[in-house]
């Protein structure tokens, strides 16, 4: 069977595809549950129904066929943000990771078409980086974190030790907002918590960890930042500024933080595209992958469709569409069949 390529041939990689694996054990939490009409997807998670899934969730075949539809051959799973701890007790939040781990490793390893990402728990990052090289054991090959843990953002200082670790084995680290991490009531109503609260608190995290150093000092970190940067492009110079003309931002930064942001690398989810060419414009096609969203209500699943319309020479739209997530996630290359 021929698999899905860009118009010039290369692979086409979704870094961007949510996982729920059913682990089939309630023993730590209520495992999601997923009901199937024809080609109706409902998904119930501790008692409620989650009315944002449209796409296959639960089970990683389907999510394959139904990424292939829309031109894309092989994707990069994470796991269902709503599964990771943020708040519970350490010893907990180690153990629902494992698990979770687990059940992302057995269902990827059916497919080579398919590779997972692992959960750790953060609120320990000793314990995050003891599970996190288990995951890798097990063949994972990058990681998903949210950008506040028990109401903390994950680039401070607490947190050096994981960051040192993840540069040191380069793992890409995927941070995607938690619909959690801002208290703002306002954002409640209008679907506002995600429509502007996700893309703000991805961008507090990604200001928060170029001005703490963690860019300058780790050269070997692979920040991926979901949804375009979220508001994070918009404000570049702002940021820039500000270091300019206060002592506060230059504490831990000796350059620019433009030049920190220029090596993050982000998901091509910009949702206009205004927004998408201010991201190429600032931070070059490099640091662009693609990323749909799958399988949430919020994805643009028009992705593959849009880059191949862009005028772009065939090695940058190949790099975006596929080869850089290959390189970066260290995936194998895969034969036609």
């Amino acid at each position: 069977m021929m698999l899905p390529c860009s118009d010039d041939g290369g692979r086409v990689v979704d870094i961007h595809a949510h996982f729920a694996p059913m682990t089939g054990d309630s023993s730590l939490s209520a495992d999601p549950y997923v009901s199937r009409e024809g080609s109706k997807v409902t998904v119930w998670y501790r008692g409620s129904r989650v009315d944002s899934i449209i796409r296959e969730v639960g089970d990683s075949q389907i999510l394959l066929e139904q990424e292939r539809a829309i031109g894309i051959g092989e994707a990069v799973l994470s796991p269902w943000v709503a599964l990771l701890p943020q708040h519970e007790q350490p010893a907990i939040a180690e153990a629902l990771c494992q698990r979770l781990n687990a059940a992302m490793a057995a269902a990827v390893v059916r497919d080579r078409h398919l590779s997972g990402m692992a959960a750790v728990p953060m609120i320990d990052p000793r314990r995050a980086i003891r599970v996190l090289d288990e995951a890798l054991a097990a063949g994972l090959t990058g990681v998903e974190i949210v950008p506040t843990v028990a109401r903390e953002f994950v680039g401070g200082s607490r947190f050096e030790e994981f960051w040192a670790a993840v540069a040191e084995r380069q793992v890409p680290v995927f941070i995607h907002p938690s619909s959690r991490g801002l208290a703002i009531d306002a954002l409640q109503d209008g679907y506002l918590w995600n429509a502007v609260g996700n893309p703000v608190e991805t961008a507090v995290v990604a200001a928060q960890i170029v001005l703490s150093g963690l860019i300058e000092r780790y050269p070997d970190l692979h920040i991926i930042l979901a949804h375009a940067g979220g508001v994070l492009p918009a404000i570049f110079g702002r940021i820039d500024h500000a270091f300019s003309v206060r002592p506060e931002p230059k504490t831990h930064l000796s350059e620019p933080p433009s030049r920190s942001f220029s090596k993050l690398f982000y998901d091509s989810i910009s949702h206009g595209d205004r927004e998408f060419d201010a991201l190429m414009a600032a931070v070059g096609p490099s640091q662009v992958l693609l990323g749909t969203d799958h399988p949430f209500d919020m994805g643009d699943y028009a992705q593959v469709e849009k880059l191949n319309a862009m005028a772009l020479e065939t090695s940058t739209r190949e790099a975006m569409l596929g080869k850089t997530a290959a390189k970066l996630f260290g995936l194998a290359p895969i034969p036609e069949s």
